[in-house]
């Protein structure tokens, strides 16, 4: 991911965000996930959160929205929580820690990733990234909490 996607990701955020908040409606039709992050206690800066709504998007550059979390305002304990306003809907979430505050998820030459990273359901990376089935959840009319470990590879 790049500082494009994250410019790109940003404005599709501002468009939903103004969309839901322009109509009654959709107001009534918006669910919240509570991500909580466990792994970052002593860590400061930003960690980004995707979320993506397809297995054809997953991982690639058009995630549905992103969000950029200041680990020490949202420190709790050991959790750093953060919430997301969605749809009802399926979602699957990466999250990364921005070890060298560069707004980007550095990788090596073969593309694994060289900061810690997660995704929802604690969905493990075996011989490749994990595939959106064994990361997606369903997000319903009531509010969930997903709780992730961040750790590095």
């Amino acid at each position: 991911m790049n500082n494009i996607l994250f410019r790109a990701l940003g404005t599709c955020c501002l468009t939903f965000l103004l969309a839901v908040g322009n109509s009654a409606s959709a107001a009534e039709n918006v669910s919240r996930v509570t991500v909580e992050l466990t792994g970052l206690a002593t860590e400061t800066g930003v960690v980004f959160i995707a979320v993506f709504d397809s297995p054809d998007t997953w991982l690639g550059d058009e995630a549905l929205t992103h969000q950029e979390v200041d680990i020490t305002e949202s420190l709790e304990g050991e959790v750093v929580r953060s919430e997301l306003q969605l749809p009802p809907g399926e979602y699957a979430l990466l999250i990364f820690y921005d070890s060298n505050g560069n707004g980007e998820l550095d990788t090596n030459f073969i593309g694994i990733p060289k900061e810690p990273i997660a995704m929802s359901n604690n969905a493990k990376m075996k011989f490749g990234p994990p595939k959106y089935e064994d990361a997606v959840f369903t997000l319903g009319s009531e509010a969930i909490v997903q709780r992730i470990s961040v750790k590095e590879l």
